[in-house]
């Protein structure tokens, strides 16, 4: 069965995760390390090609053991410094869990930082022990929240990623009354940057995804900045209102100012002319 992490945010908002399994874990290291072996064997097939074609020479023939050198330490960055570099460089990714739609992120729901990705992935020795990670696969097992030892060391779990083809479908709809009524009201959102607009959309996208009263809260939090720029006939009467205006900007800027950066959220062909 699925199991799933709940997270409270410092904006007291409570976002749920679904945690990954052994078989989409196991697959997407499986991937990692296929793409380590190729990396390791081009890089020995090139050093030993250019070891006989040039530094045998420069060298009166003690190449081999410099490139040996050098290769170990290549080999050594690539086992060791593979996971760490893709999990800082892409947020908790690596190819393997890209392709597999996972993310490691801390207990807490944070980024990973570059202190727990080291920690998690030196004590990967321990957890691929014995091979093919033996240790690792039966701390997962029993693991309450599908953690290997170096989950535990690290402070960090392993999450499956929303699918954001997912999200143009809560749109898809036409607006609310209540959200066509602030629609009318809205003469232009020119001064909505575009970072404004995706954190807005988002909220639009995943609103139904939270209690009553947290929609309330992080909408009245959104849109306070936004509410004197908008010259509105008829302001925010209630703490749903804010949840309904921000709805009302999101269709207004996507209508008005379709950004090639930005996907923009689908609109009913009935309205598709209206401004």
């Amino acid at each position: 069965m699925p199991r799933t992490l709940q997270v409270i945010t410092p904006e007291q908002v409570e976002v749920t995760y679904e945690l990954a399994g052994i078989g989409s874990r196991f697959l997407a290291v499986l991937i990692d390390h296929t793409i380590q072996v190729v990396a390791i064997l081009l890089i020995g097939i090139a050093g030993e090609l250019g070891a006989r074609a040039f530094f045998d020479r420069l060298l009166s023939g003690g190449a081999p053991l410099y490139v040996e050198a050098v290769a170990g330490f290549v080999v050594f960055a690539l086992t060791f410094g593979y996971f760490i570099a893709f999990e800082l460089l892409w947020a908790g990714t690596t190819p393997g869990k890209r392709l597999m739609g996972l993310r490691v992120v801390r207990d807490r729901g944070f980024a990973i930082d570059p202190f727990a990705s080291v920690i998690r992935n030196l004590v990967r020795i321990i957890d691929f022990l014995p091979p093919v990670y033996g240790i690792g696969l039966v701390s997962i097992f029993f693991s309450r929240n599908y953690k290997r030892l170096g989950d535990y060391a690290a402070g960090t779990v392993v999450i499956k990623e929303r699918r954001e083809g997912r999200l143009p479908s809560l749109t898809a709809l036409p607006p609310s009354a209540p959200a066509q009524s602030f629609l009318t009201q809205l003469s232009n959102v020119d001064f909505l940057t575009p970072e404004e607009y995706r954190v807005i959309r988002r909220f639009v996208l995943r609103r139904h995804e939270l209690a009553p009263q947290i929609q309330q809260e992080l909408a009245a939090r959104l849109a306070a900045p936004l509410i004197p720029k908008l010259n509105l006939e008829t302001p925010p009467a209630s703490p749903m209102d804010y949840v309904y205006l921000l709805e009302a900007v999101e269709r207004k800027f996507a209508d008005e100012m379709p950004l090639r950066s930005v996907p923009r959220a689908p609109i009913p062909e009935r309205d598709a002319g209206s401004t």
